[in-house]
C-alpha cells in the first residue's frame, strides 16, 4: 500500500511541477509574437523565424500540459451518463475508458519515440528556408505521452480503490488550482 501511495504522490507531484515549469513557455511565445507584430506592422520588416518558433513553443506547451490537465480533471468528460452515476459507478466507467486511453497513449508514445530517435540521429530540421532544428519539438511528444500514461495509471489505481473500498482512498494531495477536495474524489 505504501508503494502505491508513493507512486501516486510522485506522479501527481511530478505532473503538477512539470506543468508549472511548462506554463512559463507562454512568456517567450508572447514575446516572440509581440516582436513579430512590431516588426511586421510598425517597421515593415517581418522575420522569417517568429511564426515557426511560436508554433514550436505552442506545440510543446500543449503536448506537455496534457498530463496536468488530466490530473486537474480538465479534459472533456461527457456528463450525460457519468454525472448521474454513483462514485463507484463513475469509477467503473473510468476503469473501462482508461483502456482506450492506455491504448491510444501507448501507441502514440511508441510511434513518437521511434520518430524522435530517428529525428535526433539525422539532426532533423524543418523544410523552411532557415531550417531550424526539429528534434527538440519531436521530443516533447514521447515525454508528454509518458507523463500522461503515468497519470492515467495513477487515476486507474484510484478508480480501482474506489470500486473496492467504496470511497476515495487515494485523493489527489498536490495543490491543483481550481480543484477542491470534493472535485479530487469525483473526477475521472
Amino acid at each position: 500500500m505504501a508503494v502505491i501511495e508513493a507512486y501516486l504522490r510522485f506522479t501527481d507531484w511530478l505532473n503538477a511541477k512539470f506543468a508549472w515549469i511548462i506554463a512559463f513557455l507562454i512568456c517567450p511565445m508572447l514575446f516572440i509574437m509581440i516582436w513579430e507584430v512590431v516588426m511586421r506592422y510598425f517597421l515593415n520588416s517581418p522575420s522569417h523565424w517568429a511564426f515557426e518558433i511560436s508554433l514550436f513553443i505552442f506545440g510543446g506547451y500543449v503536448v506537455l500540459g496534457g498530463a496536468y490537465t488530466y490530473l486537474s480533471g480538465g479534459h472533456v468528460n461527457v456528463d450525460i451518463i457519468w454525472g448521474r452515476l454513483s462514485l463507484r459507478g463513475r469509477a467503473l466507467l473510468d476503469i473501462f475508458t482508461s483502456a482506450f486511453a492506455f491504448l491510444y497513449l501507448g501507441v502514440l508514445f511508441w510511434v513518437s519515440l521511434e520518430i524522435t530517435i530517428q529525428s535526433w540521429q539525422i539532426g532533423e530540421t524543418t523544410m523552411s528556408h532557415w531550417k531550424p532544428i526539429y528534434y527538440p519539438l519531436r521530443t516533447t511528444l514521447p515525454v508528454g505521452c509518458f507523463l500522461f500514461l503515468m497519470q492515467v495509471l495513477a487515476q486507474l489505481i484510484r478508480n480501482i480503490a474506489i470500486v473496492v473500498q467504496g470511497r476515495d482512498v487515494f485523493p489527489v494531495r498536490v495543490q491543483v488550482p481550481g480543484m477542491t477536495a470534493v472535485d479530487a474524489g469525483s473526477r475521472g
